[in-house]
């Protein structure tokens, strides 16, 4: 295949032409052909109507929420009396101070007995049982 260079051929001339100056008066003629220069119309994307409704969505949202929150925050367990003595007896390292203090003062009162006996009838049944020695040393 044969070289070819640019520089050595003739050139092929283009059949465009501009006329001369036309670049110098094309800006002056675009603008004379727009239309006057009028400001256009501006519509906020945040306006004073879509701010108060946005404002009574979230005022409605937190009078539904607060409540709810509350209720479920609040909320507790009760535990049945059963399930509680369960595991205070299934508990061997719970001392009897301990429980005393998890108690209410109104339990412990109604767990006070009193006995009417007599400081004779005591001394009659040791006395008269023969293991009084062990009720002393226990």
């Amino acid at each position: 295949m044969k070289d070819f260079k640019l520089d050595n051929e003739p050139k092929i001339t283009p059949g465009f032409t501009t006329p001369d100056g036309y670049f110098d008066t094309l800006s002056d003629k675009v603008l004379a052909q727009l239309p006057s220069k009028e400001e256009p119309k501006v519509i906020s994307i945040f306006s004073f109507k879509k701010t108060w409704y946005f404002v009574a969505a979230a005022v409605l949202i937190l009078m539904l929420c607060i409540p709810l929150f509350t209720k479920y925050s609040s909320q507790q367990e009760d535990i049945d009396s059963a399930t509680l003595e369960n595991y205070i007896a299934n508990q061997s390292n719970i001392s009897e101070e301990q429980i005393v203090d998890l108690l209410e003062q109104e339990d412990v009162d109604k767990m006070k007995l009193d006995y009417n006996i007599d400081d004779a009838a005591i001394e009659d049944a040791l006395n008269s049982n023969s293991n009084l020695e062990q009720y002393i040393i226990n």
